[in-house]
């Protein structure tokens, strides 16, 4: 996309690819935009410039939780709230469906087995699980946490974002599920996938206590990344 069929579309996804290819496009991306009147493009260069200078946070803001709740004698299930305090990349998203007090919207990222049979399930992944939403559980974990590459200032929250949902939205649902992993079983539980999904994506984090299955994370192939893949 040239930088004028960008700022048309409001479009900030391809943005960072354009000006690695290109950088002299980002002045010319960035008088496009604002002619435009494109407020996620603009917002996106924003962020972007703020890297640079090792300030890699977007503003208006977007955090990513690691929450847990409680399952049954005394362990837990992890699942990632992603909370966006209206960035405009996010504005009308669909998938952030709900809303905190002060307005900021969220959703959820978890998994769990299929039609909740926990004895001859698959694991699968979803958006706004019932049981990931359900204010009526309380968290017994929760914890901000971050992508390096944000730290660094090398990528923006939204981009560290967005790969959390593309390595949801690669995985097959199709791994056994089992309710508590062991090293020699064949299968893998909620607190699997999101440990899994973390480092498919590049997030780090530590582990929450009570989780069992954190530790046998689902391998990065089934998120569609291949294991020689540095």
């Amino acid at each position: 996309m040239s930088p004028a069929d960008i700022a048309a579309a409001d479009d900030p996804a391809p943005v960072r690819a354009l000006i690695a290819i290109d950088p002299s496009a980002e002045a010319v991306l960035y008088d496009a935009a604002l002619r435009a009147g494109a407020d996620a493009v603009l917002h996106e260069l924003d962020a972007l410039a703020l890297g640079r200078r090792g300030l890699g946070t977007d503003t208006p803001r977007i955090e990513v939780r690691l929450q847990c709740h409680p399952v049954f004698a005394r362990r837990d299930h992890a699942y990632l709230a992603i909370i966006s305090a209206g960035h405009p990349a996010y504005e009308g998203d669909k998938r952030f469906k709900y809303v905190l007090p002060d307005g900021s919207r969220f959703c959820t990222m978890g998994a769990g087995p299929k039609n909740m049979n926990p004895l001859f399930g698959t694991l699968v992944s979803d958006l706004n699980r019932v049981w990931d939403v359900n204010q009526l559980l309380p968290d017994t974990y929760d914890a901000m946490i971050q992508h390096p590459g944000v730290t660094r200032g090398e990528i923006t929250e939204r981009e560290a974002v967005e790969y959390l949902f593309a390595a949801d939205r690669a995985y097959a649902d199709e791994t056994d599920y089992d309710m508590v992993p062991f090293s020699w079983s064949g299968g893998y539980n909620s607190n699997s996938y999101i440990a899994g999904l973390l480092a498919a994506a590049g997030w780090e984090a530590k582990k929450p206590p009570r989780v069992p299955g954190w530790t046998k994370p689902l391998p990065r192939e089934a998120f569609g990344i291949r294991s020689d893949t540095p």
